[in-house]
């Protein structure tokens, strides 16, 4: 496919570009230093902006970022200049960002300008285009506390009274509206409506309990001195006489209409998505972009060091990457051919446009990639690769030391009690306690473990955070019935824990370092046919002949897979091959500590023999050839599909999927083995995601630079590591019962082509885990303990939650008794929320009367009449057109 861009539609043309004067302002920056400005352009003229003013914005201006930091870290608005040594690696990043109402000449001034910053900052600088509303999620992560955007209309006017919009979820957004209007109004919203002498926050029904609390903190900071009141979506008729008509003064209610949710769906739609478009960029005199064929996008896509690239995320995002023996002119114009595209495409106006150089090229870039290996800097922040070896595991050391745990991945040195059950279709069957553990790929392992310390000083066990882990395993070939029991099984056990503890359900091959630990590396998967027989966890199956790959090193990543083909032998593995004796085979090219592994599992199966590729012995090759129906074949091309890696952390040789006809986990996705050969290291970055149910989806919230105070006890976050997904679970957040819906929907979304299988966790708050703790800069067990709900914070500013109410002839609130007849006495929701399923709806709502928890205004819109004309029909009529709407 190709495409034509003529260079009329881009924002500004490359070759009407002038010399490159950098502008005096900008050379007051230090160009080799962790720094943080902010200018204003406003005409032809270009301001920098006072640290004060920082996250204020004017809607009919442009304004410019750059942010500097040590690689792997992030600037924000309280960053302080700090300058840093020549050697030192800086990532750099340029933003300008357009208010809703900026001029074209705004427009084309603020393209120059970034210009001449990125020239003078010598071309390193990722550049991002910015529209409000829609940032980006790296220029959210600069205004921590939410930010500002003032109407230029209103520069001059009197200062109330005036309107604001609130709304978003980690980071508050307020936008000041020009006028005073019920049409600016939805239920996602939350309005502060300042008056002279009070001022009033509107609390749309659909707005969440995080964004209610930021919303009253943000009415005090700016609102200091003048009372507040509180008043609720669809019970305006509830306020006092007095406040009513001041209210009605400025916003009759007799105007009343209030959007329903949401315009914002499409925001956080397919937000994960690592489907997208490739095409490579070539100049024929007008620019002709050529599609590539590509099937999941990986890095070596970008083949052309002299070229450039454009990454289309189907309207979500638009990328440019920039080769890095282009030429200069081809940098400059990206941005502007970028622009073309989006028209060309015809997509919104305010599509995310970035510009990235080779090399230089930011983590939300690379996560895109499948397959971007580069090595993480030793100094990133939670994003170290996890190592081969960790050297000799010190249990007190684990314990003391969160980091490491988090960075290794072990919770503690494995050495605690463990209980181990085995579900298969709907039995469930404790295993015996033996030394060797065998499980079988045909059927679902629960494993139920004690964490031990090795420490009583309490910060220590603090640190630790959990007492008990349960693990669900699931085999290639289990069933779907023996996968679903599992799951029930597993959460009831998590859920009836007297103690704090964790959660995590893993597939075959995706076994984290913890859980191989618990087995000492010793743990034996074994081929599903052999449990037809009678299992008592481990003796049965081991009577017969098999043979055993090891993977891995050492305790913590290594177990033994049974093979079915001799010929899939590997000079780089170790096998321990079971015939009348059990013979430890060992590849040429395979390391010590991987023979150690092996030998250690040979143990097990009873008196063995260390036999040495190019050494074997006479018995060796009889033995094998007697018990045996097949060749051995060293490094052959058999029907395997073996990796000839040893990775540890799921690189498995059975990638013989399921048996039983494609069988899917009601919880997890269970086709996840057509690609085994993940490569374990280096990590991708670690992710936090502020992550909520809207109209039966889940969106996501991506939160760059994160700490520990970005986590909300009213509220739920995904935390990826690459290796394990954690689910953080907030004290006060709602809908905790749906953990594994939360993290098959997260996994079957997930970006750069995370498999179904991945392995996930599932924490709560004040119990969290040394390895989750670890990924945060610092860690206070305390934090949120004096946690302030929405209702709190109300009954504190004298606003009680809403009684029921309803509007007596003289206008004024009066209580209602408790009849269902009694329209105005019933909690309201919006309608998206009214017609979904009955096991979605909130629990104080009757299926069977779900028009009265319509506000009056909804309620017209959908049956054309009011409530109490509606009532007075025949039962018979209410209920066809209940039936007509979704509302029964």
């Amino acid at each position: 496919m190709e495409l034509s861009l003529s260079p009329k539609e881009t924002e500004v043309r490359p070759n009407t570009i002038p010399d490159l004067k950098v502008d005096a302002t900008f050379r007051k920056v230090a160009k080799h230093a962790i720094t943080f400005a902010l200018w204003k352009i406003d005409e032809d003229r270009l301001e920098a902006v006072p640290r004060s003013h920082y996250g204020t914005f004017y809607d009919g201006c442009a304004y410019i970022i750059y942010a500097a930091s040590l690689s792997g870290h992030y600037a924000n608005h309280e960053t302080i200049t700090r300058e840093q040594k020549p050697n030192v690696i800086l990532e750099r990043y340029i933003h300008y960002w357009l208010g809703k109402n900026v001029s074209e000449q705004n427009r084309s001034n603020v393209v120059h300008k970034i210009q001449e910053l990125d020239s003078y900052l010598g071309n390193t600088s990722s550049i991002y285009r910015e529209t409000q509303n829609l940032e980006s999620a790296r220029f959210l992560s600069y205004f921590k506390k939410g930010y500002d955007v003032r109407s230029a209309a209103l520069i001059n006017a009197p200062k109330r009274p005036r309107l604001f919009q609130l709304n978003a979820r980690k980071w508050l957004r307020s936008i000041e509206v020009a006028t005073i209007d019920w049409s600016h109004f939805n239920s996602d919203y939350i309005m502060v409506l300042q008056t002279d002498t009070l001022t009033y926050v509107w609390i749309g029904r659909s707005s969440s309990g995080i964004e209610r609390r930021s919303a009253l903190d943000w009415a005090q900071k700016h609102c200091s001195g003048s009372p507040i009141t509180i008043v609720d979506d669809g019970y305006e008729q509830a306020m006092s006489q007095e406040n009513k008509e001041l209210w009605n003064s400025l916003l009759p209610l007799k105007k009343r209409m209030v959007c329903q949710a949401s315009h914002l769906v499409s925001e956080y739609a397919d937000y994960n998505s690592n489907k997208f478009r490739i095409y490579k960029c070539n100049q024929r005199g007008r620019l002709h972009l050529d599609q590539l064929d590509v099937g999941m996008p990986a890095k070596d896509d970008l083949s052309d060091a002299h070229g450039v690239y454009l990454l289309d995320n189907y309207g979500q995002s638009i990328w440019l990457w920039v080769g890095a023996q282009a030429p200069q002119a081809d940098a400059l114009s990206a941005m502007g051919n970028g622009r073309a595209f989006v028209k060309k495409k015809k997509y919104p106006d305010n599509t995310l446009v970035v510009r990235v150089l080779e090399g230089h090229e930011p983590v939300e870039f690379k996560r895109l990639f499948a397959n971007w290996l580069n090595v993480w800097q030793e100094n990133t922040r939670g994003h170290k690769p996890v190592s081969t070896k960790f050297g000799k595991l010190d249990a007190h050391s684990l314990c003391e030391r969160p980091k490491m745990a988090a960075d290794t991945q072990l919770v503690d040195d494995g050495r605690g009690e463990r209980i181990i059950y085995r579900v298969m279709g709907d039995q469930v069957q404790e295993v015996p306690i033996s030394k060797t553990v065998v499980f079988t790929t045909n059927a679902s392992f629960v494993v139920k473990y004690s964490v031990q310390c090795a420490t009583v000083v309490p910060a220590d066990l603090a640190s630790v955070g959990i007492k008990t882990i349960i693990y669900q395993w699931n085999g290639s070939e289990a069933s779907a019935e023996s996968i679903s029991r599992a799951d029930k099984f597993a959460k009831a056990s998590f859920d009836a824990l007297n103690e704090p503890g964790m959660f995590v359900q893993l597939y075959e091959f995706d076994e984290p370092p913890h859980f191989l630990q618990i087995f000492e590396g010793k743990l034996i998967i074994m081929r599903g046919q052999r449990s037809e027989m009678p299992y008592n966890g481990s003796s049965n199956v081991l009577l017969d002949t098999f043979l055993l790959k090891v993977y891995g090193d050492a305790s913590y990543n290594a177990k033994a897979v049974e093979e079915t083909h001799l010929s899939s032998i590997s000079s780089k593995d170790c096998y321990v091959i079971k015939t009348n004796h059990v013979w430890v085979w060992c590849g040429q090219s395979s390391t010590g500590d991987a023979r150690e592994m092996a030998k250690s599992v040979g143990a097990l199966l009873g008196e063995n023999s260390l036999v040495l590729e190019g050494k074997e012995s006479k018995e060796f090759w009889q033995s094998v050839a007697m018990y045996f129906n097949q060749t051995l074949v060293i490094n052959g091309n058999g029907n395997s599909c073996s990796s000839s890696t040893s990775s540890s952390s799921g690189a498995g040789s059975m990638c013989n999927g399921s048996s039983n006809g494609g069988n899917i986990s009601p919880t997890l996705s269970n086709n996840c083995y057509l690609n085994t050969s993940v490569p374990s290291k280096p990590r991708p970055p670690v992710q936090l995601f502020l992550v909520w149910w809207q109209q039966s989806s889940l969106r996501y919230e991506e939160i760059l630079g994160f700490d520990q105070q970005d986590l909300s006890s009213d509220c739920t976050y995904i935390l990826d590591t690459g290796s394990l997904t954690y689910v953080w679970l907030g004290s006060q957040a709602p809908n905790q019962e749906r953990y594994t819906a939360i993290a098959q929907s997260y996994v079957q979304n997930a970006p750069f082509g995370r498999r179904s299988a991945t392995a996930l966790a599932v924490v709560r708050q004040f119990q969290e885990p040394n390895v989750f703790k670890g990924f945060f800069e610092s860690w206070q067990n305390d934090y949120g303990k004096n946690f302030l709900s929405y209702e709190k914070m109300r009954r504190d500013l004298g606003n009680e939650v809403p009684s029921t109410c309803s509007i007596a002839s003289d206008g004024s609130a009066q209580i209602l008794n408790n009849r269902q007849k009694d329209f105005d006495g019933h909690k309201k929701y919006p309608l998206t929320v009214l017609i979904q399923e009955m096991d979605m709806l909130p629990p104080e709502i009757n299926p069977l009367k779900r028009e009265v928890h319509l506000t009056h205004d909804d309620f017209v819109s959908v049956f054309k009449m009011s409530f109490y004309e509606f009532d007075e029909l025949p039962k018979w009529k209410k209920m066809e057109l209940k039936k007509q709407f979704k509302l029964f």
